[in-house]
């Protein structure tokens, strides 16, 4: 509507302008041998003329706020053709009869320029104020031209009525009509005919509106690489026999498509870029040429902590782990479903997940994966926890004839100067993976699967120093590298003798 608007906006402006003027060929000019008559008919039309440009100031204050007319609410009235807006405003258009041909008036009108406001214009020019500045048209705190008719001329005070200049002369000034046809389509645009046979669109949505199920606000919540699913709605206020038709638009950064179960009710699926970035996405409702129109914008998903793997170790007793994890949403947490022996529960208040075991009687260790989800999303998981609970019914022994020494209390190998070999045996049900420090360069371990015992081997190489040397070996769990425990290694220097 805007664009037609602006098209045509100066053919409307100077029918408007001269529409006071649509009596003057058959009422005015009988009269205008009296001159006291003339003046006094050509002050009324002046008046009417300012009245006039009052009311095209109020069209652009409604176009500038993007409002739109109410439904079946055009109308006939003595004065002219009476539209509702959408904020109440209620504005009626002005109409006459066709001019004289040959007549010249002074176009004025009103254009919008570079940074999207309109000004007014006098015969194609920028209208100024006193200090050269360019008058805003539908501007709250502006000025309206208003005219008056003094010494044959008419004038134009841009300082609303202080001072006039001449405009042109009462003679070279006649009416024309306004509107040849006034129309209302069955979807509630009012189509305006001027007398030059262009037409201006004041348009209006149909009425429906769009809404979104659930907690979706116009501000969504959303996680780098995302899929969310938003459920939409097209609220109907009457019945039609045309189809509703809902597209969704994008940004170039977030990706939109559209699932309709049917005429009112579907899905926008919004992807978000794999590298968190702020955007919108635009959906939009068609209905017969007219459109009801949602905007979202995206804020990011704020999680503490953001691994997206996180292992907990838990003993094999009753004992609850405590983990910090905060967000900026409400979630959900599940757990899979060999998970029976373990409780999570969340505390979104205080910002924590407390993991609540049962004991672990078993040989076995046990894993359970725990996920976190958006409550508005619960398809896609922010964060999974890997729980494992280790077992107590593990030892780790050292053959007999190794050269090492083994504390199983402190879990500590002792190892002479000269180095040499030996074998740990551990009695763990799941597999493990041995990991050593790389700056133990003069440590090297085998870790192997014999009839269900885990066979460590270890070699050291001999101490040239006199100072000895120790370091940590990490058991870890295959399964998630979750580590078990930690054998320390500790080997005397060459003075020392054993």
């Amino acid at each position: 509507m805007r664009k037609r608007f602006r098209s045509g906006l100066l053919a409307l402006v100077l029918p408007v302008f001269l529409s006071v003027f649509s009596g003057c060929t058959e009422q005015v000019r009988p009269e205008l041998d009296e001159t006291h008559a003339k003046l006094q008919a050509l002050q009324e039309l002046a008046g009417a003329v300012n009245w006039d440009l009052h009311i095209l100031d109020l069209i652009v204050k409604e176009l500038d706020d993007g409002h739109t007319i109410l439904p079946e609410t055009y109308r006939l009235t003595e004065d002219g053709y009476e539209v509702s807006f959408r904020d109440g405003k209620t504005i009626v258009i002005p109409f006459g009869k066709d001019g004289v041909d040959g007549r010249q008036f002074i176009p004025v009108g009103v254009q919008d320029d570079e940074d999207g406001l309109y000004y007014w214009k006098v015969d194609g020019e920028w209208l100024l104020d006193a200090d050269g500045n360019r008058i805003r048209a539908g501007a709250q705190d502006g000025f309206v031209p208003q005219f008056k008719v003094e010494d044959g001329f008419w004038k134009i005070s841009v300082d609303g009525g202080v001072t006039y200049s001449e405009l042109a002369s009462c003679e070279e000034m006649d009416g024309m009509g306004v509107f040849r046809q006034v129309e209302q389509t069955p979807f509630g645009k009012v189509i305006l005919t001027l007398w030059d046979g262009e037409t201006i669109e004041l348009s209006s949505r149909f009425p429906f509106r769009m809404s979104f199920e659930g907690a979706v606000r116009d501000t969504m919540l959303i996680a780098a690489g995302e899929m969310l699913p938003i459920p939409y709605k097209v609220n109907l206020e009457g019945e039609t026999d045309q189809p509703v038709l809902v597209t969704s638009g994008t940004d170039g950064i977030y990706l939109s498509c559209v699932e309709a179960e049917n005429d009112t009710t579907g899905v926008v699926k919004v992807q978000a870029p794999a590298a968190y970035a702020d955007g919108y996405i635009l959906l939009s409702a068609n209905c017969g040429g007219y459109s009801a129109l949602k905007m979202i914008t995206f804020r990011p998903r704020e999680i503490t902590p953001a691994a997206s793997f996180v292992p907990v170790r838990l003993g094999s007793g009753e004992e609850p782990k405590v983990l910090p994890y905060k967000a900026n949403f409400e979630y959900v947490v599940k757990t899979s479903q060999d998970g029976s022996w373990l409780e999570v529960v969340s505390d979104p208040e205080t910002g924590g997940l407390t993991f609540k075991p049962q004991p672990n009687t078993g040989d076995e260790v046990r894993i359970c994966e725990v996920t976190v989800s958006p409550q508005d999303n619960p398809d896609y998981v922010c964060t999974t926890f890997q729980v494992i609970q280790a077992t107590d019914s593990f030892t780790i022994q050292l053959q007999e004839d190794s050269p090492f020494t083994f504390d199983p209390e402190t879990k500590t190998l002792s190892a002479p100067a000269e180095g040499g070999d030996g074998d740990l045996w551990i009695t763990f049900p799941s597999a493990l993976t041995v990991t050593v420090p790389e700056t133990a360069d003069w440590i090297q371990t085998a870790l192997t699967d014999v009839d269900g015992f885990r066979r460590l081997q270890v070699h050291l190489d001999p101490v040239d120093s006199d100072a000895g040397r120790e370091c940590s070996l990490i058991l870890r769990l295959q399964a998630g590298a979750v580590p078990i425990g930690e054998i320390k290694v500790v080997q005397a220097g060459a003075s020392s003798g054993n």
